[in-house]
This record gives C-alpha cells, sequence and structure tokens, in this order.
C-alpha cells in the first residue's frame, strides 16, 4: 500500500508541472551562493516565499499558444490542491511539497550549510528531534510504516522502569529518556549521502512549514495512537526531583506519548519546543474536513483525519492546556482466522469455528475488553461470516469501523452522530431500515443502551455491539442500570430480564504482554430459561393459581436472575484455548433453529465433539486441541503458516490438511 501512495504521489507531483517531480538532482553537483540564509528561519521564510511564487498565477504571455496557457493553469491548480492538502495529512500531496522544498534548497544553500543545519557537519551533533528523524528516515528505507515498531522492538524500549518523583516502590511506568534514545542513535552509527542529508532537511522544513512538527513522520507509523499536551509543567520547567537523573525533568512542551503494545509510553527525548507550536500543530491536525477552528467558545472538538483516525482536541480555557488525543484504525482487511489463529496457540481453529456458528446463529453478541485490546478489528473481521445476502446498518458516535472499507461489495450503510442528530434518533431511524444484523460501534450511554436492547429484540435478526464491560455479569448489570436510568423500567429485576431477554453472548478480549487474544467466550443464560411455569390443574384451581402466583413472584424478585458460563477460554499460561461448559440446551436449540440448513450438520458435530467427546459421523474436528482429543500441537505449529492454510485448516480434517500440506488436492 505504501508503494502505492509513493507511486501515486510521483504521479501527482508530474502533473504539477515539474515543481515536485521528485527529480531528485545530485546535490553535491550543485554549487550554491550563501549569502542571505544563516538561520533555520530564514531558510523557512526563503521557503515560504519560493512556494508562493510557484503557486501564484502567471502572467499570460503573448507568445503561448492556447494549449501551454491550459497546460500551465492545470499545473497551478494541481499545485494549489496539494498545498492545501498537505496540511491534513495526505501524504500525496505532503511528497509534492517536500519536492518543492528540496528544489530550493539545492538552488539556495551549499550541502555543508544542509549539513550544519542538521547537525552533522563534525562540529556538532543532532538534537534528539532530528535525530529522530534521521532514525526514521533509516529504518523507513527498510521498514517502511513499520520503522518505528521495528526501532522500539529491536531496542527493547516498551519495557517498564521505576517513576521518577513521587510513586509507590514497586510502580512501574512507560518513558523513554532523552538518553536511552540517544544510545539508539550513536549504536546505528548513521552515515548520510548528501542527498539523503537534503531529504533530511527538506522534511525538517516541512514539518515547521505546514507539517505537524514533530509528530509529522510518526503520525505516519504503523502505531495504535497518540496523545500530545497531557504531561508536564505548564508554570514553566518543572521542577528536577531526582538530581542525578536530568532526563526527569519535563515541560508541557515536552509532552508526547505513543500508544504502543498497550501502554502510553512517553517519548521524553522529543519536544515541541513551544507551546505555541503544540496549537498550531493541533489546529491543523483538527482541520480534516472543514469543520472550522477551536474557540474559546467551541472548546473540543471530535473529528475523522484523513487517514481514518479519530482525533479528540481540547485548548484551553476548556482544558488545561492545548491537547490532542488521535485513535489510529487499521483498514486492512483481516479474516478471523488471520487474528485467532497464530503460531503457538493451541486451540485457535476452535475459537474462530465457535465464533462462525454464533455469527450465523442469530443472536445478540457483545464484544468487550480493555482499550486497545481489539474490539473494533474483531468486529470487523468477523462480519465476513455472515451470509453474503445479510444486509447491515452500523451506528457509532464517531467512525471507526470503516466496513465499507473492507467489504465493498455487501450492503452496508454507517450512520455517524453528530451536534444535530443524536445515536438514539439514529436508532429510532434503523427500525425502518429492513436491517438484518445491526452494529454498534460502542455502547457507552445510557440511553444508547435501551436503545440497543429494544433494537435487539425487535429491530434486526441478531444485533452485535461492543463494551468496556470487564466480565458478563458486570456486563448485565451495567446494562440493566442503563435500563433503569434511561427510564424505560421502575423495576430493577425487569430490566434485568430484559437485557438477558436479548443478550445471549459475550466475546471478551484480552491483552497483556503484546498479546492479544480472546480470553473467553461466555453464556448468558436465565435461571429458569427453558423451565415451563407450572402446568394449570383445572381439578384444583386454587391450588393452580397458589403456584403459578408463587413461581411468577419467586422468578420477578430473584435478586440475581441470571448466571454466567464459559463456553471457551484461554489459558495465557499455556497458550491454549480450553473446552469450557456446554451450551445450555436451551442456546444450543436456538442457534440449531436459526443455523443455515447446510450448517446444522456441521454445528452438531463441531459441539458433539469437543464439548460431548463424541464423533458424529466419523468427524475428526477442526484442529488441534490440547487435551483427550488430539495431541499433536507441534504439528499444526509448523503447518500453520499463512492464513489460507489456517483457513482451509478450519473446513478441513487433519489427515485432509496434512495431504493438502503434501501437495496433495
Amino acid at each position: 500500500m505504501t508503494d502505492y501512495l509513493i507511486a501515486a504521489a510521483i504521479i501527482a507531483a508530474s502533473a504539477a508541472g515539474g515543481y515536485a517531480g521528485l527529480m531528485h538532482k545530485k546535490a553535491s553537483n550543485i554549487e550554491v551562493e550563501d549569502e542571505q540564509y544563516h538561520t533555520f528561519e530564514e531558510v523557512l521564510e526563503g521557503v515560504k516565499l519560493y512556494i508562493v511564487e510557484q503557486s501564484k498565477d502567471d502572467n499570460i504571455s503573448a507568445d503561448m499558444s492556447d494549449a501551454e496557457m491550459e497546460k500551465r493553469r492545470l499545473r497551478k491548480v494541481a499545485l494549489k490542491n496539494h498545498l492545501k492538502m498537505a496540511p491534513n495529512g495526505v501524504r500525496e500531496s505532503k511528497l509534492v511539497v517536500k519536492d518543492l522544498i528540496r528544489k530550493w534548497i539545492l538552488g539556495n544553500l551549499p550541502i555543508e550549510k544542509v549539513y550544519e543545519f542538521i547537525g552533522m557537519n563534525g562540529e556538532s551533533e543532532p538534537t534528539d528531534n532530528i535525530m529522530f528523524e534521521i532514525m526514521m528516515y533509516k529504518y523507513q528505507q527498510e521498514y517502511g510504516v513499520n520503522a518505528f515498531t521495528h526501532w522500539m522492538e529491536k531496542y527493547k524500549l516498551y519495557k517498564p522502569k521505576h517513576p521518577v518523583g513521587i510513586a509507590r516502590k514497586d510502580a512501574e511506568a512507560y518513558y523513554i529518556t532523552p538518553a536511552e534514545f540517544e544510545s539508539t542513535y550513536h549504536q546505528e552509527k548513521i552515515t548520510l549521502s548528501d542527498d539523503e542529508a537534503v531529504d533530511i532537511f527538506s522534511t525538517l522544513v516541512y514539518e515547521r512549514y505546514t507539517g505537524w512538527g514533530i509528530l509529522d513522520t510518526l503520525g505516519e507509523m504503523d502505531i495504535n495512537g497518540y496523545n500530545i499536551g497531557v504531561s508536564g509543567s505548564l508554570m514553566g520547567s518543572a521542577r528536577q526531583d531526582n538530581e542525578s537523573n536530568p532526563d526527569s525533568v519535563s515541560t508541557a512542551t515536552n509532552s508526547l506519548w505513543v500508544y504502543f503494545r498497550s501502554n502510553y509510553i512517553h517519548l521524553q527525548f522529543l519536544d515541541f519546543g513551544s507551546l505555541e507550536e503544540i496549537r498550531r500543530v493541533t489546529q491543523l491536525m483538527i482541520r480534516w474536513g472543514n469543520p472550522g477552528p477551536l474557540t474559546a467558545k467551541k472548546g473540543y472538538m471530535i473529528n475523522t483525519m484523513h487517514d481514518k483516525s479519530r482525533i479528540l482536541a481540547i485548548r484551553p480555557n476548556a482544558g488545561e492546556s492545548w491537547g490532542v488525543f488521535v485513535r489510529k484504525f487499521s483498514l486492512d482487511i483481516k479474516s478471523p482466522e488471520e487474528l485467532i489463529i497464530k503460531k503457538g496457540v493451541t486451540g485457535g481453529e476452535i475459537c474462530a469455528k465457535l465464533i462462525e456458528y454464533l455469527m450465523i446463529g442469530q443472536v445478540t453478541i457483545a464484544v468487550t475488553g480493555r482499550q486497545g485490546s481489539g474490539k473494533t478489528t474483531l468486529m470487523k473481521a468477523i462480519m465476513g461470516y455472515l451470509p453474503a445476502d445479510w444486509n447491515i446498518r452500523v451506528l457509532e458516535t464517531a467512525p471507526e469501523l470503516y466496513l465499507r472499507e473492507t467489504y465493498p461489495n455487501r450492503e452496508i450503510y454507517s450512520v455517524q452522530e453528530t451536534q444535530y442528530t443524536s445515536m438514539e434518533e439514529f436508532q429510532d431511524a434503523y427500525k425502518k431500515a429492513d436491517s438484518t444484523v445491526t452494529v454498534i460501534g460502542e455502547v457507552a450511554t445510557d440511553p444508547v443502551a435501551a436503545r440497543m436492547i429494544q433494537l435487539a429484540m425487535t429491530g434486526s435478526l441478531m444485533t452485535i455491539f461492543s463494551h468496556h464491560a470487564n466480565t458478563a455479569k458486570d456486563l448485565v448489570l451495567t446494562l440493566r442500570n442503563s435500563l433503569v436510568n434511561a427510564g424505560g423500567f421502575s423495576n430493577m429485576t425487569t430490566a434485568e430480564r430484559q437485557v438477558t431477554d436479548a443478550l445471549k453472548i459475550n466475546i471478551h478480549l484480552g491483552f497483556e504482554d503484546g498479546k492479544r487474544f480472546i480470553k473467553r467466550i461466555t453464556e448468558i443464560r436465565q435461571f429458569d430459561e427453558g423451565i415451563p411455569y407450572p402446568e394449570y390443574n383445572p381439578e384444583d384451581p386454587v391450588k393452580s393459581k397458589y403456584d403459578l402466583d408463587k413461581e411468577y413472584y419467586n422468578r420477578q424478585t430473584d435478586r440475581i436472575s441470571f448466571s454466567t458460563h464459559d463456553i471457551l477460554r484461554y489459558n495465557k499460561d499455556t497458550d491454549t484455548y480450553e473446552i469450557g461448559e456446554a451450551f445450555s440446551p436451551y442456546m444450543y436449540n436456538r442457534l440449531y433453529e436459526a443455523m443455515p440448513v447446510a450448517d446444522k450438520t456441521g454445528f452438531k458435530e463441531f459441539m458433539s465433539y469437543y464439548w460431548s467427546g463424541e464423533s458424529i459421523n466419523g468427524y475428526q474436528g477442526v484442529g488441534s486441541y490440547t487435551g483427550d482429543k488430539l495431541e499433536i500441537n507441534q504439528q499444526i505449529d509448523a503447518m500453520i503458516n499463512t492464513p489460507e492454510e489456517a483457513k482451509h485448516f478450519l473446513n478441513n480434517s487433519l489427515s485432509d490438511f496434512a495431504l493438502a500440506s503434501d501437495g496433495g488436492e
């Protein structure tokens, strides 16, 4: 994908008339006079004037033909569009503008001056900000958008440390000090060619001209998110609590945190330089779609960025400082098998197959887990299990799923909450949208929860939603409280039963030590589910009525009217998906009856084999499982190396899979 974007940028640049045609001349071959550009600010001003000159409308010459004039006009239009889009983070446009800057540098600065500006002239050392740009430039040549990840993993920079200052003795924090960062830089023993030096300096100038400062390069990396403006003293440099550790000093400008391996890590070595720079960067980052600026009356803004990331920006006086919170979402298509079936994990194929049967079994499913556990990613992936003729309706407070990007050939329609239309209003509207499957990105408020339960019971065949509850019990009780708080119920037990009438399955995700996994798949059962009321005896009507009233009263006044049962759970000590309880008869029958005819036999065989220990029709399972059934973990690990092999494994016996691996049909 990155190569495609670069190619597109080259084409776009050529259309701009050669201003950004990536025509990299050898820097060492350019001889220029350096009389006026002695500081970075002077360079920046020179670049600004040059780009203004290149983008303004040309005087029409009498010697020009109509075709030449039209060609020149189109060049100017293309260039102006790139200049408009680059501050939004559009990579193609950024490349065009950077190359304009590069062209100016080649024509106005001797190469010696370039090395001086980046601190590599032998007389000084680059600043930490510049060192980081140089490091990422080199890593990008080999790893592309994964450059930051490879650097972090190479030097194990994601590991926790004891926090500086006031903290418990056993406390852990995540940060990278300037000393640690500089150590990695010097270990790399980086050298630059003249062309590379010019490229890096072009990037540095761009970041201050119209880019996102120290975030510009990092924002292109394949990371989960980042925050700025969330630490440091706002009254100057923070007091140095530990004089033996000069790296303990932080300020409000030294406030960039990256979400990596389930933790926010403070990059202490990067500094915006001023609060004004943070303000400038914030205003640029939120401008996609022209939502308007943050003002004193409009103290915060939630928006979607060009790359589909979600951004929350806050300004003073609504917040104590300018603050930005960015969550990135991958648009790469991932199958459930890719997410669940992994080398070194036993039973992943069982988990994937179980989820597939749940998705075609028409039950309401809650996907839960902490932030960063992969809820959105899993929800996107398991949509692929739904029958192709089922339509999907999506409701989100802010765009995250982007299901039409993943499944462009399916009937999918998504809506997002706006300042004029609430999530609850869209939920009511969707009742008239002929929805087969309703997907709610996140159930986070009482009104949304209340309408979700209602929608799950009447609006579609099945509902899938995400929630932050830690346990299945907490999930039910939280939704119950939402129903009461929303005003639809006054009785807790009645509200609770309403929830458990609608919600039957909870898929809970775990995220520990950088590993994502499905921690458990849980059935939610009503205590009396499937248990009929006492039969009415017309020969003894008084006793019959008493028995019926008593049973009704008991069911309505039970303090807890449900139980939770793990059908499948993950043992993180052994990296094994372990079989739990079997489905209740009620749930088994409900799933079986809703199952497409072609899947009924497979479902029956699958459940019988793993949860009853019985083989029907010679069924041998979908893969490996540590237990009484199959003792072939090492064989499985050796055979499953690709998503295609994993998919094959789901639908074939072990013997068939082994045959296919040997080249058989």
